[in-house]
């Protein structure tokens, strides 16, 4: 009988024990629901390039002066730097004009991807940025909340990213860039990103700017892309597009009406 008790005894607790994770994250799921609602997806109706136009980042003016001379350069609206595929690069900027951003929230993390394919993961569980981190094309990001607002730091970014992105005369953002952002409701429907990014080899001081995104109607994000992946017509030195159109010397002239 004894026997049968201590086995049974030692069953209970293994039970015990083993339920405690699950129990834990079933703790960890529920906390969660306290967390406000940016369900859905949400799009920034301005294009990043109006934007510039209409609040300049405090650019060095000879950064400046390559930013200018490389807008200029624009001839078409199939701007070199999207004729071919570039990796997504976070430079301050996760979405807006043509991809709504969209949030997944998860015990020690949110997750901010966009409908281009942008992943952020932002992490909530308390640790601290890293003093040396790989650079990478979305950095690393941290974050805590303060009451209703994401409070995100972020290191670690490519120094090749392309500032503010893609567009024709952007500059690539340097070493040592580091982003700021308070994210939060500003109303049911209208989420704002404030935003201070420090960049020294780009910048004269920080560069300040608030995006606000509209939480959209749409249920099922888009797959959107502008990429032109191994198009051989398009010369990758120049950039330019390299159909010979010389005809051959044998080609019979065309028939006479």
């Amino acid at each position: 009988m004894r026997a049968a008790l201590a086995v049974a005894g030692a069953m209970l607790a293994i039970v015990a024990v083993s339920a405690q994770p699950t129990a834990s994250r079933h703790a960890a799921y529920a906390s969660l629901a306290d967390l406000p609602d940016w369900s859905g997806l949400w799009g920034h109706g301005s294009p990043l390039p109006d934007e510039w136009r209409r609040n300049p980042p405090p650019l060095k003016p000879e950064v400046a002066a390559v930013n200018a001379a490389g807008a200029a350069g624009a001839t078409d609206g199939d701007a070199i730097l999207s004729r071919y595929c570039r990796p997504l690069q976070f430079t301050g900027s996760s979405g807006g004009f043509t991809e709504a951003v969209e949030f997944l929230f998860t015990p020690g993390r949110v997750t901010l991807t966009n409908e281009m394919g942008l992943l952020r993961r932002i992490y909530t569980d308390g640790r601290a940025l890293p003093e040396a981190p790989d650079a990478t094309n979305t950095g690393y990001s941290v974050a805590h909340w303060e009451g209703p607002t994401l409070v995100v730091e972020t290191v670690g970014i490519n120094p090749g990213a392309l500032y503010p992105n893609t567009q024709q005369g952007a500059v690539p953002i340097g070493t040592n860039a580091r982003i700021s952002e308070r994210i939060f409701l500003k109303d049911a429907n209208t989420l704002q990103f404030d935003i201070v990014t420090v960049a020294p080899e780009v910048l004269t001081g920080p560069d300040r700017r608030t995006r606000l995104y509209t939480r959209l109607p749409k249920t099922t994000p888009t797959e959107i892309t502008f990429c032109a992946d191994y198009d051989r017509s398009i010369d990758p030195e120049s950039g330019q597009q390299r159909f010979d159109l010389t005809p051959p010397a044998d080609l019979p002239p065309p028939p006479s009406r």
